[in-house]
């Protein structure tokens, strides 16, 4: 079983690998590593070994934190530097190798259809898209004070790295949305790998320079890194549109937690809000990310009468949102507003995938109940005929 074999996966060899190249010095590799293992094992189901890739490097941060070997902040990392995609590097390679191997139809492509070539107008509007929302969500956080680029203050300062963060965050929402925008069109949907690449060249070619000019002022580091960022983040998103545009269960679980960590970081932007909404918003950001999975897991398992396209529209979201702070770590010693989120982050992943299976296994139950109740108020049965 896929949900089996992916777990096996995420539980045992990634914590494993992480452990083991953290003490030889270099764990950035894990996650490519386990996405090549978990492309391997899931051959066939390429949704699944993406996933499970994604919520290994969740189970390998929490076992090596528990054992003492700290990998959260190397993990997130490549020559010094943060922001190494490792861990949505690998769920890429897991995608591609899992694909080869998938059953029926043409290859990689849902139904089996396949276009001649990508359809002009759904490449444009995700390039376009991509472009107006990433240069568009860049200057509004700049102007909000939600990014503010500016050296690190060892008592009250900002954090670099939450920016940093924001850099690769800001491009991966714009190349999902974009996508999911264009899959709308006609063919949008059968040019799945052509409609997210698109939306990435559009948010890198107008949010990277500005990226790179809002980083300008910072000294700790070079402005290039923020534009390597942008890059990245733009390549995490380009991998959730894939996965959109073929499981459309899942685009509303990542465009629900887009959403969501828009209003996560209002809410942890500079000022204060009305003292009623204060107190209610930190409880109710900290559950409603699990109500998202539970209802998009539920929709989705109801409509496909089955729990795995429901488990996988359930763990979209939050793992995109995983990725991302992966690709950073939690910097603890830096500032508040980058570890908070990454341990939300974390903790959402860790439990988002019993969320979903239960909420997909009860819609599946109530829906072939329902199915079967109706069949019976007409007088009909259920029972196949030989």
């Amino acid at each position: 079983m896929p949900i089996l074999r992916a777990t096996l996966v995420a539980g045992l060899p990634a914590p494993a690998a992480a452990a083991l190249l953290t003490l030889a010095g270099r764990p950035e590799p894990a996650g490519p590593l386990i996405g090549v293992l978990a492309g391997l094992l899931l051959r066939g189901s390429p949704a699944a070994a993406a996933l499970a890739t994604l919520w290994g490097g969740a189970w390998a941060v929490l076992a090596t934190e528990l054992a003492e070997i700290e990998t959260a902040d190397a993990m997130g990392s490549w020559l010094e530097w943060p922001g190494w995609p490792g861990w949505a590097v690998g769920a890429v390679l897991a995608y591609a190798l899992a694909a080869r191997h998938t059953p029926g139809g043409v290859r990689g492509v849902p139904g089996g259809v396949r276009t001649s070539r990508p359809p002009v107008a759904a490449v444009t509007v995700a390039a376009v898209a991509g472009a107006v929302l990433a240069a568009g969500q860049l200057a509004a956080a700049r102007a909000a004070g939600l990014t503010l680029w500016t050296d690190y203050h060892p008592y009250d300062g900002p954090g670099w790295y939450r920016d940093l963060t924001s850099a690769l965050w800001y491009p991966a929402a714009s190349v999902v949305l974009a996508s999911v925008l264009a899959g709308r069109l006609r063919g949008g949907r059968e040019s799945w790998a052509a409609v997210p690449v698109a939306a990435w060249l559009g948010a890198a070619l107008a949010g990277g320079p500005v990226q790179y000019a809002q980083a300008l002022g910072v000294t700790v580091e070079p402005p290039g890194v923020a534009l390597l960022a942008s890059l990245a983040g733009g390549g995490i998103g380009a991998a959730a549109g894939v996965l959109a545009l073929r499981h459309p269960g899942a685009a509303a679980g990542l465009v629900g937690f887009v959403a969501l960590r828009t209003l996560q970081a209002l809410d942890r932007g500079p000022g204060e809000w009305p003292e009623p909404l204060e107190v209610i918003a930190d409880p109710l950001l900290l559950v409603t990310p699990f109500v998202v999975v539970a209802v998009v897991a539920a929709r989705t398992a109801r409509r496909a009468a089955r729990r795995g396209p429901g488990l996988v529209a359930g763990l979209a979201g939050p793992l995109l949102i995983w990725s991302v702070y992966a690709a950073v770590g939690p910097r603890a010693y830096d500032h508040s507003t980058q570890s908070g989120p990454y341990a939300q982050a974390l903790l959402t992943a860790l439990l988002a995938p019993a969320v979903a299976l239960a909420a997909a296994q009860i819609a599946v139950l109530t829906g072939r109940s329902g199915s079967s109740g109706d069949a019976t108020s007409h007088g009909t049965s259920t029972r196949r005929s030989p």
